[in-house]
């Protein structure tokens, strides 16, 4: 067998060798190499599917960001200025520094509770409602409040939700992270909408401490206690399920508590909806009072109002272009990664994997986003 130099020492002397894998073909004077350098590296091209996976999961957990903010940006008849969003939403980003300063040292005082739905009852209340409703407080009426483009009530709202969903964000990517696919799909369609909720509550009692000074104290009383309530709501079945994941004892009587979840949720959800549709319905009063007059017309032509299922409608495209679009996008920003690092398709196969299972759910949830968001403006 022919034998091939190796730049292995022994020494200071060469090792030699018999080859025991066919190198490839060498030609008889071509110089020995001093070291045999391969091109396929098994734990390097896991590290990089590992590292594509995290990217894509990370960058697709600010997609249910981004459409919830188009959404009530897109239901405010007055828009606000973009910079002071931009301020909001990096202000919201950043609360979760003070967040943290508060809620470590609280964890670490309740982290010998032994039975897990009290533990879970006080890190949901104590160690995230009270610190992560406090500070977004801090961000909506300390800075948007005493702004001068904050000049109506649905303007609490829309920076309520922009400050809640600017510490969502942060928090979603950090999860997802660590957490997988399946985080990634559960935050998306609750946890992230449920800080949005949670905001523009918060948002409309903000506003209306903003219109009604003689009731202000009360007015932001409210705007705190009601969303940390809601928040801890939400959480408290989750952190006392939260052993389970961990292998660890948990009362049996946790299980029994997720429906307090799904109601919150969905009670948050109809809330805040009726409160986009009664300042809405005001703004428009304001803007064009004819426009919501009431018309009268001979009894012989009255029919159903076609547009009364305009808003189930429209909350149901809202829902499927969130979920569709979520998916699509987490889904395309893999497949543009593997392009990028590795992938054994060729290029006609990746673009039609990608566009298949990519572009075209993201696409058909954006165009379903948008046609819910025109049914809900009544457009």
């Amino acid at each position: 067998m022919r034998e091939v130099a190796f730049s292995s020492r022994c020494g200071s002397e060469t090792c030699r060798g018999p080859a025991t894998k066919p190198i490839g073909l060498i030609a008889k004077n071509a110089p020995r190499p001093s070291a045999i350098v391969t091109t396929w590296r098994p734990a390097k091209l896991s590290y990089r599917v590992v590292m594509l996976w995290t990217h894509a999961l990370m960058l697709s957990s600010v997609i249910p960001s981004l459409l919830l903010l188009t959404y009530f940006y897109r239901r405010d008849t007055f828009p606000e200025p973009w910079d002071v969003l931009v301020k909001t939403f990096v202000l919201g980003v950043l609360s979760v520094i003070p967040v943290l300063m508060v809620a470590l040292p609280a964890s670490a005082l309740i982290k010998d509770t032994s039975d897990s739905i009290v533990h879970g009852f006080l890190q949901a209340f104590l160690t995230a409602a009270a610190p992560e409703e406090f500070f977004k407080l801090m961000v909506v009426w300390f800075y948007c409040a005493r702004h001068k483009a904050f000049d109506e009530p649905m303007d609490g709202v829309v920076y309520g939700v922009v400050a809640s969903l600017g510490f969502a964000t942060l928090e979603n990517v950090l999860y997802v992270s660590t957490g997988g696919l399946g985080v990634a799909l559960l935050r998306a369609l609750l946890a992230v909408p449920g800080h949005a909720f949670m905001g523009a509550v918060m948002g409309y009692f903000v506003g209306q401490a903003r219109a009604r000074p003689d009731e202000r104290t009360k007015l932001l009383l409210l705007a705190y206690v009601v969303p940390v309530i809601l928040h801890g709501l939400y959480d408290f079945p989750l952190l006392a399920l939260k052993p389970v994941r961990e292998g660890e004892p948990v009362n049996p009587l946790a299980a029994w508590l997720l429906p307090i979840t799904l109601g919150t949720f969905v009670f948050e959800w109809i809330w805040t909806v009726r409160i986009v549709r009664r300042l809405r319905t005001a703004q428009r009063a304001i803007s064009n009072p004819s426009a919501i007059a009431p018309q009268r017309e001979p009894s012989a032509h009255l029919t159903a109002p076609p547009t009364a299922q305009q808003p189930v409608v429209g909350a149901i495209l809202v829902a499927v272009g969130v979920i569709a679009s979520s998916l699509g996008g987490l889904s395309t920003l893999f497949w543009v990664l593997a392009l990028v690092t590795h992938t054994t398709l060729s290029f006609v196969e990746w673009l039609t994997v990608m566009c298949l299972f990519g572009v075209l759910p993201l696409g058909l949830g954006l165009v379903s986003f948008f046609a819910g968001v025109r049914r809900l403006n009544g457009r």
